[in-house]
């Protein structure tokens, strides 16, 4: 068993804090479908939960069904973020996590996320003050960082190692630079050697682990303790289930159906509806549909027709009908001689949703 610090985690597997996509229904989704170690709010910015704007409480929303929970803060060393940290401990968070890797312009415009790659020493003594923060309570802090800003910057090995000695808990690495954003590769041998530059706590590997055999890969190639996936959960939140069931005993078991998949995005419409309301909700299936068709064949009709949903109701008759056909053949395995009917089928979703 993996722990971060005194948090011990059920599996290794972690829900990375997606921008825009981790908010409380889809971690609750998650962790329903099984294998989530851990998972970790939407980045936080830390003058706006100390002002606890609307925005920034919902993103901070947390509960008993959502344990362990990290959350994610970013900022810089004149930024208030030993006092955001405390703020989190206040509002239920079981470890803090510090953004080091966020390649996107607004967060390192403010001076945080990756630019915190380009001053090491100014980076640690920040994350010293971090920990020092929520010692009292011992909460354990985790840092999220990438290999370093550009292939010729690469810092997060020796960053890892200097993060361990002010008590950071754990390190979490995207094996990629700054600059590359998310096109290239992910580096497994940069990985390890964050790996191999610290001595006592875990590293997390992240970046393009899609399936079960992407993670069990990254973890023996690398020799992390665990694996942090974004992208891949968002296509296929049953990804940490899977994952598990392999690293446990071999076998990721069976790839869920159509129908299985439909009940799934279902049930992700009702905890939105619970936590958000009707029209977050609306907004969030349209936009997040084109995820779920990732993973099933023939699913154009049905993906265009809620993304020009104008409610709930209309999700909901639109999902019904995939079932209905999805029953019909569990595979949905339709010869081409059927690809007439698939398009009549998506002008009549079109025109009714």
């Amino acid at each position: 068993m993996v722990s971060i610090g005194p948090v011990a985690l059920a599996t290794p597997l972690l829900l990375a804090p997606i921008a825009g996509y981790c908010d409380l229904a889809f971690r609750r989704l998650c962790r329903e479908q099984g294998g989530v170690g851990l998972a970790s709010t939407d980045l936080l910015n830390c003058h706006s939960v100390l002002r606890e704007r609307p925005r920034a409480l919902r993103l901070a929303a947390t509960g008993r069904f959502d344990r362990p929970v990290c959350m994610q803060l970013y900022g810089n060393e004149r930024d208030p973020l030993p006092e955001a940290a405390r703020w989190a401990v206040d509002h239920g968070a079981d470890v803090i996590d510090i953004n080091m890797g966020c390649p996107v312009d607004k967060v390192c415009k403010k001076n945080g996320g990756s630019l915190l790659l380009c001053d090491v020493d100014s980076t640690v003594r920040l994350a010293d003050r971090i920990v020092g923060a929520v010692a009292a309570g011992n909460t354990p802090v985790t840092a999220k960082v990438r290999l370093g800003w550009s292939a010729d910057r690469i810092v997060a090995p020796r960053l890892a190692a200097a993060l361990e000695q002010v008590g950071i808990a754990a390190v979490i690495v995207h094996g990629r630079t700054t600059e590359q954003r998310f096109r290239g590769d992910v580096s497994h041998h940069g990985i390890a050697e964050v790996v191999a530059a610290v001595s006592r706590i875990p590293v997390f590997g992240n970046g393009d682990v899609r399936s079960p055999a992407d993670a069990r890969q990254m973890m023996a190639t690398t020799g992390c303790a665990g694996v942090m996936i974004g992208r891949g959960a968002l296509r296929a939140p049953w990804v940490f289930r899977r994952t598990a069931s392999l690293l446990a005993t071999g076998d990721p078991g069976p790839e869920p159906t159509a129908t299985d998949k439909i009940a799934v995005i279902e049930r992700h419409l009702e905890l939105l509806l619970e936590h958000a309301g009707e029209a977050a909700a609306t907004r969030c299936l349209r936009s997040r549909i084109s995820w779920y068709g990732k993973t099933m064949p023939h699913s154009k009709p049905y993906k265009e027709a809620i993304r020009v949903a104008e409610d709930t109701g209309a999700i909901r008759r639109t999902l019904e009908t995939w079932r209905e056909r999805a029953m019909a053949d569990e595979e949905i395995s339709f010869d081409r001689g059927n690809q007439g009917s698939w398009a009549e089928i998506g002008a009549n979703l079109v025109e009714t949703a």
